[in-house]
């Protein structure tokens, strides 16, 4: 018995990512580097706290990549208000602002993982492969080493 290939194909599990991120520079970087992960997709992007919650309510990321620093308002923000409204929502922040204060606010708002944007990219792409590859529904907030 022949099995169409259709039936036989691994179906590759989607993920919706959404970057809030206010850098031209980095965007790319971001945008690149989802282009290089089969099964991402990136639904959007916003610069500011404001377009970023009704951007992230409206089209319903799985995944959200999110800088504390923006052209107004805050991440911490977001990250607090996203949460709220969806506490399964997957947020990794990715910022230069690491200090202790940081890390503590977004660990209590539910942020996921923290990522320091001067060293820990290709982190960020390693936990975007394993939540696409496992489902992973794990809430472990990443160290920053002392």
């Amino acid at each position: 018995m022949v099995i169409p290939a259709s039936q036989t194909a691994m179906k590759v599990r989607r993920m919706k990512v959404f970057i809030v991120e206010d850098s031209e520079l980095m965007l790319e970087h971001l945008q690149f580097m989802l282009s290089e992960i089969p099964g991402t997709v990136l639904v959007g992007h916003a610069v500011d706290e404001n377009g970023a919650i009704e951007k992230i309510e409206a089209l319903q990321p799985e995944v959200v990549i999110l800088d504390l620093s923006l052209q107004s308002g805050s991440g911490i923000g977001v990250l607090e208000n996203i949460k709220r409204r969806n506490p399964a929502l997957k947020v990794m922040v990715f910022t230069n602002f690491t200090d202790d204060f940081y890390v503590k606010r977004c660990m209590q708002a539910g942020a996921d993982y923290f990522f320091d944007k001067s060293f820990q990219f290709m982190r960020v792409r390693a936990v975007l492969w394993q939540w696409l590859n496992n489902g992973s529904q794990d809430n472990k907030l990443a160290s920053l080493p002392q």
